[in-house]
This record gives C-alpha cells, sequence and structure tokens, in this order.
C-alpha cells in the first residue's frame, strides 16, 4: 500500500497503459510472479507510486530496462546482488524483501542470499562480487566518497568502463527507488 492515491492498472488511461506495458517488456523473468508479503505487482507496489505520473513511470523504468540489457557486461546475478544490497543498507524492507527473492530466484543460491541478508561484513564472496559489494555500499553510504581507486579497484578484477558505468547506474537507481519506495510507504504497513 501507498501512502498516496494511485490508479489502479484497471483503471489506466493511454499513457498510463503505455507506460506499465513498455515497464512490464523491460523486467527481468525473475519478476513475474509476486512476492509473498509485498504489494502485488498488478495491486499498490512501487510500479503504482509512479501512477499519478505516467511519464515519469515510464521513464525511471526505461533507465532500469536499460540497465538489465544482457549485451551489457554484467549478468542477472550481479544486478540482484547489487540491487538486494543497496536495499539492505538503505533498510528499505520493500526492495529488501523482494530483491533478495529476486537474487534467490536468479541463481538458486540461497545461502548467497542469507549471506547478503544477516551475515555481509563476514561473509566469503569471491574478489569480483566483493569489489561490486563494496562499491555499491560506498554509493550508498556516501557516493562524494568514491574515487578513482574504487573504479581501479573494479577494473583490476575484470570490469571496463562499461562495467563500472553499468554498476554505478544501477546502485543509483535503485537508491532513487529505495527512497521513493520509503517515502511513499510502499511495503510498509
Amino acid at each position: 500500500m501507498t501512502w498516496i492515491q494511485t490508479i489502479p492498472k484497471s483503471q489506466a488511461g493511454p499513457e498510463y497503459r503505455a507506460a506499465l506495458d513498455a515497464q512490464h517488456a523491460w523486467y527481468p523473468r525473475e519478476y513475474e510472479a509476486d512476492v509473498a508479503g509485498l504489494p502485488s505487482a498488478d495491486g499498490d507496489g512501487i510500479v503504482a507510486s509512479h501512477s499519478l505520473i505516467p511519464n515519469a513511470l515510464h521513464h525511471a523504468f526505461a533507465t532500469f530496462g536499460a540497465l538489465m540489457d544482457p549485451k551489457l557486461p554484467l549478468d542477472r546475478r550481479q544486478h540482484e546482488i547489487i540491487a538486494t544490497v543497496v536495499s539492505q543498507q538503505n533498510c528499505t524492507r520493500y526492495c529488501s524483501v523482494s530483491h533478495r527473492e529476486f537474487l534467490r530466484r536468479a541463481t538458486g543460491d540461497d545461502a548467497l542470499v542469507q549471506a547478503i541478508q544477516s551475515d555481509l561484513q563476514s561473509a566469503v564472496f569471491s574478489e569480483s562480487d566483493q569489489a561490486i559489494i563494496d562499491y555499491a555500499i560506498k554509493i550508498t553510504r556516501d557516493a562524494t566518497s568514491v574515487s578513482p581507486e574504487d573504479h581501479a579497484r573494479l577494473r583490476a578484477v575484470g570490469f571496463d568502463d562499461q562495467g563500472v558505468l553499468q554498476i554505478t547506474l544501477i546502485a543509483a537507481w535503485f537508491n532513487y527507488i529505495n527512497r521513493v519506495a520509503d517515502s511513499l510507504g510502499v511495503g510498509r504497513e
């Protein structure tokens, strides 16, 4: 539930319907089924929270879709690691719960999900996963503290500049969507 009025999909006008259709097309397959205990995709979740400004819905989720493009350097596992870590750092219940589940669906790795959920500091990750996690946390806590050394670390574990940009944009996008969810009450009931 959101704390503002939203437009139900059944009452969507042409602009909102077009934005919904495009948004749905950009979603990874792991997002198809609802996550237990959260507003449903057809209900009052994060997408519906944008319903009063369909153009914002379109552009926000077009950015998301572009960042998930399989032709870019990161894979689905890495996308969801970033989404989950950022959401956990922000204590955004709606996104933390949903992206832990999406990470589980994308990887089938319950131990990875558990490590991110409960013991991120002492969990053992691959060097590249740890670099992604540390960088996403740094962006989330204080993006002004990011330095060329952070980019050098990402390059050292195999990411080119396009990969660094993709990691940065995914982390920044999830910080945006976390703030929207929390500010509008999505999943906070």
